[in-house]
């Protein structure tokens, strides 16, 4: 593949429409709480229990989805007042997928619709712009490209290559403000803007392993494994920074509400041939390198996520996201 100049081509299609260890090893949070500045919920999905969530600071857990075999993902508005849900609805010869959007506080429905992939994929995912008015559909066959829909499902565009070359089904897609989204292609992190036509270069990532891209709130941020390890950078690829440490791997980072803190999955291990699980663990943003390895002692400013009322450090194995 050529080098990327800072302009990408992008094709488009456009329809118009009418702990394996439990001791807490952190130098903070022996009892479930948590800086009285640090707000939001943690979201994460685990085992057989569904996706359960942490109310911060107080630490309170409790169910949030019950565990259902049909759900694709889900997500959290940016104000975390609403939700989205998508789940495989396919009948016999029907490829249908659910999205709805409903109010997390009395549970009242505000959108659903059915999409059908072009490629009749049942295992489609959605995620939320950060003003609420559309969707970002994702799946895991390359040949659907990304397809973005307003939020009752009305068709807005497709985007199906860069340059050509067939975007992959395992590359982060991100939303940014301004309805912007950044993507992973190959080696490459992208920033798009719409109309969703032609993109520009953040990064080449000259890295052998890196992957588990997250952007903050304010766009301004980006965070991701290299190799073992978490680190940051600025929006527009500048000013890397390794900020986690241990003698085992650390992934899946998620940015505070704020962007204050970022939540890890330290000693990240992989459980069967698709299945991966973590410990979770907050550091501050702060540009500094935190050791949050399961046996040696933590730096000091990391908090072992631990539900207020046990004495465990509360483990993931799937999505993961904190509003």
């Amino acid at each position: 593949m050529k080098k990327l100049a800072a302009s990408i081509l992008i094709t488009i299609c456009f329809l118009f429409v009418g702990c394996s260890k439990d001791e807490n090893n952190g130098e903070g949070n022996p009892d479930g709480s948590y800086p009285s500045e640090m707000k939001g919920t943690i979201y994460y999905d685990w085992a057989t229990e569904g996706i359960l969530k942490i109310s911060l600071p107080d630490g309170t857990g409790s169910s949030f989805i019950p565990n259902d075999s049909k759900l694709n993902n889900f997500d959290i508005s940016r104000d975390g007042k609403t939700k989205l849900t998508v789940v495989n609805a396919s009948t016999l010869g029907q490829y249908d997928v659910r999205f709805t959007i409903s109010d997390i506080n009395n549970g009242n429905v505000i959108e659903e619709f059915i999409y059908n992939s072009p490629e009749g994929n049942s295992y489609c995912q959605g995620y939320l712009s950060p003003d609420n008015s559309l969707i970002l559909v994702t799946s895991n066959d390359r040949e659907d490209g990304i397809t973005i829909l307003k939020r009752n499902g009305e068709f807005v565009t497709r985007i199906v290559d860069i340059n050509g070359e067939r975007l992959g089904f395992n590359e982060a897609r991100l939303w940014l403000p301004d309805n912007n989204i950044v993507i992973t292609h190959g080696k490459y992190i992208i920033r798009i803007a719409p109309p969703y036509s032609s993109g520009t270069l953040i990064k080449e990532m000259d890295y052998e392993d890196w992957d588990e891209l997250t952007v903050n709130q304010a766009g301004t941020q980006l965070a991701l494994h290299i190799a073992n390890h978490i680190y940051t950078m600025d929006i527009d690829g500048s000013n890397l920074k390794q900020v986690t440490t241990s003698n085992f791997k650390e992934s899946v980072p998620q940015f505070s509400p704020d962007g204050k803190y970022l939540l890890v999955g330290s000693e990240y291990k992989q459980t069967g041939p698709f299945g991966y699980m973590w410990y979770m663990k907050i550091i501050p943003n702060d540009g500094k390198q935190y050791n949050v390895d399961p046996i040696e002692p933590n730096s000091p400013g990391v908090i072992p996520v631990i539900v207020n009322g046990q004495d465990r450090i509360a483990a993931a194995g799937g999505q993961m996201v904190w509003r």
